[in-house]
């Protein structure tokens, strides 16, 4: 009786500790799967699994594992707000199809053969080749399209305080270009921008570390975005 007290007193435990886990690390994890989610799902499997079947361990040893590899990947996470271990953690997206062109050489690069990428069409509707202008394969192994009669796309040019210098070689633009336009835009640099979107033709759309948005001339306070979303 009391092995199985103690088994259900570890599950419960491991199941606490994983769902604070997830509270801790985020809800966009659960959205959008990463190399580091997945690692850490074969790590928190075998941690719970591993002290639940062992007589030698007890609910203490889960939370202290659990608590080790939550500080552990947290500091990963943080890491990742540097553009050098974001590309090393979580990679880059990268073109499969530009301007209605195949890259045969990312499809290489990847290991994707062009069935499983239909596959991947078809899944959002498309059919036809001919229906597409660009298509981006992102960290999470999911596609993301752009078909030749809807808009154009944006490019984030900053992502929390740091130029992305992946969307500067998309949109074929160059960081002195990016500091150009937020200086004419009223910011110093990029550590003072939450994030910086841009649109061939519609113009750019910022974002300050305070929660100010800026869209084209027109500049809206933080303050003022909460009260209409509230009315």
């Amino acid at each position: 009786m009391t092995l199985y007290i103690d088994i259900a007193t570890k599950l419960i435990t491991g199941m606490v500790g994983i769902l604070f886990f997830l509270r801790i690390t985020g809800k966009a994890q659960m959205a959008q799967l990463t190399p580091l989610d997945t690692v850490s799902a074969f790590v928190i499997g075998a941690l719970v699994g591993g002290v639940i079947y062992s007589p030698d361990l007890n609910a203490l040893h889960i939370l202290f594992a659990l608590a080790v590899w939550t500080t552990f990947n947290l500091l990963i996470r943080y890491s990742m707000r540097y553009p050098f271990f974001r590309k090393l953690f979580k990679g880059d997206s990268v073109y499969l199809m530009r301007g209605g062109v195949i890259n045969a050489r990312t499809f290489k690069r990847h290991n994707l053969d062009m069935e499983q990428f239909r596959v991947l069409l078809r899944q959002q509707g498309i059919f036809s080749l001919f229906d597409l202008e660009d298509v981006r394969f992102e960290t999470n192994g999911s596609i993301t399209i752009s078909q030749s009669d809807h808009g154009r796309e944006s490019y984030l040019i900053v992502n929390n305080g740091a130029v992305a210098d992946s969307s500067l070689s998309a949109c074929g633009k160059t960081l002195n270009w990016a500091l150009r336009q937020m200086k004419h835009n009223g910011f110093e640099g990029p550590s003072e921008l939450f994030c910086m979107e841009w649109t061939p033709l519609k113009g750019f759309y910022f974002v300050s570390k305070s929660g100010d948005v800026k869209r084209g001339d027109e500049e809206v306070a933080a303050e003022e975005i909460t009260t209409e979303s509230v009315n």
